[in-house]
Parts: structure tokens; C-alpha cells; sequence
């Protein structure tokens, strides 16, 4: 790769829907766990709800990716809220278009990782948290797990969007909420979805993705 690629930005996107999201009579649901964050960014944005009563939609751009970005990473961190009053699963899907050129922005190349458990307040349910799983091999930090493939020359996470195909397995667990089956502040569990773009030469293009994240009914395990 050399350096005519050096100067050009591109979009990526990412819209994260809740799957069963609805304010009332909740069995299971996805909302919006906080404001999302995005740092590293040179011309980038993330934009999505605060409230954690709302259903979960963000909208990722990257900004530049070329080596014209100075930053050393571009991490993006999305909270989601997941309640629930029984064993639940959440799943994630892809769904978007790659460049075809190899040398240009793959899945590969965006780091995507789970972190940072914590319940949202006095309804949570509390239980051994080691109950609830996050999957292989999502449970890291991205941004934190960054190498050079000694082959291609290109960064590698452990994880990454290539590890996200159909109905993709990564979080369970028992039930998180107690009280009523409404959607409230304070009835169930966070956790953050974390996203990463090394600044690094690659051909120039346009991708676009989109990830969506479902709950539904898990297996049952002890608290």
C-alpha cells in the first residue's frame, strides 16, 4: 500500500436497534444504555440517545482513517441496557457492504469487543456475575488489544466484525431485573459495545454496516 492512499475519509455507520424494544410489559429488552462515545477522531461523530428509557439507535461515523489522522486509535463506545425478567440471551447480527478490494476497509480491520458489566441500580437483580457470560472471544477491549499481522502488515484485534456473522452468540445470563416488567432507569444491567479503527494506509471506498443487537429467552442458570 503506499501513499496515494493517504488522504481520503471514510463513513462507516452503524445502527444498533433494540430487538424487542418496547416501554412496557418488558420480558426481555435492549434500550439505550448512555450517550455513546467516540475519541481518536479527526472529523468523526457518534451520535445516539442519553436516556436510558429509549430504544438503542446510533449512528457511527469514523471520520478519517488514513494515516493523514494522526491519533494512534479511533475507539468508539456504545452503552446498552439489557433487561430482563428471566435467563436471557443477546445476540448480535451483520449486515452491510465491504469493498471488495482486499486492500481496502474490511471487517477485519474494525475492532469489536464487550466490557464493563455494571447494573444500573436498586432493581437490578443482583447475582454472581461470573453468571453472566460474555462470549468468545468478544470479552475485551479492542482498543487495549492491538497488534501488527506479521503477514499482511495490518493491525489485528482479538476480536473484530468478522467475528460477527448471523445471530451471533455474545452475552447471557439469569434474569437482571426485579419489580415490574416496565422499562425503568434502574431495572436492569449495562454494558459497553466497543468499536475501534486503527488509522492506517488502506485503498480508498465507502462501507457501510449495520449491527443488530437481539435479546431473547437463554437458558437457565443459577444466580
Amino acid at each position: 500500500m503506499t501513499k496515494q492512499f493517504l488522504k481520503f475519509a471514510l463513513l462507516f455507520c452503524v445502527v444498533l436497534l433494540a430487538g424487542l424494544g418496547n416501554v412496557f410489559a418488558q420480558a426481555l429488552d435492549i434500550s439505550s444504555g448512555g450517550a455513546p462515545t467516540i475519541t481518536g477522531t479527526t472529523g468523526g461523530s457518534v451520535t445516539g440517545s442519553s436516556s436510558v428509557l429509549n430504544n438503542l439507535t446510533v449512528t457511527i461515523n469514523f471520520g478519517e482513517i488514513s494515516p493523514a489522522n494522526t491519533n494512534s486509535i479511533i475507539k468508539v463506545t456504545v452503552p446498552i441496557a439489557v433487561r430482563s425478567n428471566q435467563a436471557y440471551s443477546v445476540r448480535a447480527t451483520y449486515s452491510g457492504a465491504i469493498n471488495a478490494n482486499a486492500q481496502a476497509l474490511q471487517k477485519s480491520d474494525i475492532g469489536f469487543g464487550l466490557r464493563n458489566w455494571r447494573a444500573m441500580g436498586s432493581n437490578s437483580r443482583v447475582c454472581n456475575n461470573s453468571s453472566h457470560i460474555f462470549y468468545s472471544p468478544f470479552s475485551n477491549d479492542p482498543a487495549s488489544s492491538v497488534s501488527i499481522n506479521p503477514t499482511t502488515g495490518r493491525v489485528q484485534y482479538v476480536s473484530d466484525l468478522a467475528d460477527v456473522t448471523t445471530s451471533t452468540l455474545i452475552l447471557s445470563g439469569p434474569r437482571l431485573s426485579n419489580g415490574n416488567n416496565n422499562r425503568q432507569t434502574n431495572d436492569g444491567y449495562i454494558f459497553d459495545a466497543i468499536f475501534t479503527i486503527t488509522p492506517q494506509f488502506y485503498a480508498s471506498g465507502t462501507t457501510s454496516a449495520t449491527i443488530t443487537f437481539t435479546i431473547s429467552a437463554g437458558p437457565n442458570v443459577n444466580c
